[in-house]
């Protein structure tokens, strides 16, 4: 494995030697950027959800990860690119912050000829292989060559960096327009969604009223311990691998007792999380699996309930049920026991049919729709980086605007 990943390094070494722009020069990153720990700026307080001023920041996706009030300890010297040390994720940060933890460097110019965004920018074209969990800023990054565009005294050249930079910004402006036109359809796309379950469950006219422990039986899935989950084996199914795709998966390579697998076509329910997007019925459609603990296993009975009926009307009441049988305060995570004591209606079988089947008829609609939507969104993704390669290659600023 290490032989392999140090043959995709030199090659991608040798595809950058091939592509260096005429005038420009390797550089290791360490002669340009200077590093300082985090450890004076970290929140002592508890992260707040309410907004404050001050931001507490991690370098990874989760980026904001909530606010304080605290007055000391806040790094000002801005911009600087905060730079996670375990995964080599890295942010542009041009405010006052503070950070969640020390396990990142707060990069800053030490050659006041090189730009901060320029060097930011190449960052995201760069990969390194984190497998093994060490710091990796100093043991490996710094010593990374980064490329630079040299003037006529042999020194990095800021204002064709500045150019560079300048360009980069106004394609990436004139994507964003276009992500989110294709973000703003997705909301709308949702809300269409809601409208066609609100639709078809407004007539209740006959319908009969019974608690859900009478018309199914609940599962809920095992308390699978940290130290159970495994590379390899079945996958165990949390929350996040329902709502989505590219979740990674846990897994589980013991037996366990049956009625915690499930399979293609049995009905999960999410019951722990935030309304509207954990909470929820979902088909599995993804092959033999485990379960996790906060997610049901629902059994219908199918002589007094259609399982697709049954599906679409939690989804579409699900925080109407949980407020009846919890209350307000519950709604971030409800027992089993006083879920089943929330009261449904259903018409007859007939009738939950015809539902069903007007609901599924739009859905397809909306699902052909999403999915153009979520293929040009990746589309975009992979422009951006096109994008920056093309920068990187001397190809973005035309040699009339250097």
């Amino acid at each position: 494995m290490q032989q392999i990943t140090k043959k995709r390094q030199t090659m991608a070494q040798q595809t950058q030697t091939k592509q260096l722009p005429k005038g420009w020069k390797k550089i290791p990153l360490s002669e340009v950027l200077d590093y300082e720990q985090p450890n004076g700026y970290i929140v002592n307080s508890e992260i707040l959800v309410e907004k404050t001023p001050i931001p507490v920041l991690t370098a990874n996706k989760g980026f904001i990860k909530g606010y304080t009030k605290e007055t000391g300890g806040i790094y000002r010297n801005i911009p600087v690119i905060i730079f996670d040390d375990f995964t080599a994720d890295n942010k542009f940060v041009n405010f006052p912050f503070k950070v969640k933890s020390s396990a990142m460097k707060i990069l800053k110019i030490k050659d006041k000829n090189a730009h901060l965004k320029y060097i930011f920018y190449q960052m995201q074209l760069r990969q390194v292989d984190t497998g093994t969990h060490k710091r990796y800023y100093l043991s490996s990054y710094q010593k990374l060559n980064f490329i630079f565009p040299i003037d006529k005294d042999n020194k990095i050249n800021l204002p064709e960096q500045t150019l560079i930079v300048s360009a980069i910004e106004t394609q990436f402006s004139r994507l964003e327009e276009a992500v989110k036109v294709l973000k703003s359809v997705k909301d709308k796309l949702r809300v269409y969604r809601k409208a066609v379950l609100k639709n078809a469950f407004e007539k209740k006219e006959g319908w009969e009223e019974k608690k859900i422990k009478d018309i199914c039986k609940l599962i809920n899935g095992r308390a699978f311990k940290p130290s159970e989950w495994v590379g390899k084996g079945l996958p165990i199914i949390r929350i996040q691998n329902l709502n989505n795709e590219e979740a990674q998966f846990n897994y589980c390579d013991f037996e366990i007792d049956k009625r915690f697998y499930i399979d293609n076509g049995n009905l999960l329910f999410a019951w722990s999380g935030t309304p509207g997007t954990s909470f929820g019925a979902h088909i599995w459609k993804r092959g033999r699996a485990v379960l996790n603990q906060h997610i049901f296993k629902v059994e219908v009975n199918e002589k007094e309930i259609n399982e697709l009926f049954f599906m679409h009307l939690l989804n579409k009441n699900v925080q109407e049920y949980i407020q009846k049988a919890h209350g307000t305060a519950g709604l971030a995570h409800i027992t089993k026991g006083k879920f089943e004591e929330a009261k449904i209606s259903f018409p007859n079988p007939s009738e939950q049919f015809q539902i069903v089947q007007s609901i599924e008829s739009k859905f397809s609609v909306i699902d052909k729709v999403e999915g153009i939507v979520n293929q040009s969104l990746i589309k975009a993704e992979k422009l951006r980086k096109s994008i920056l390669k093309s920068a990187f290659e001397g190809k973005l600023v035309k040699g009339e605007e250097k």
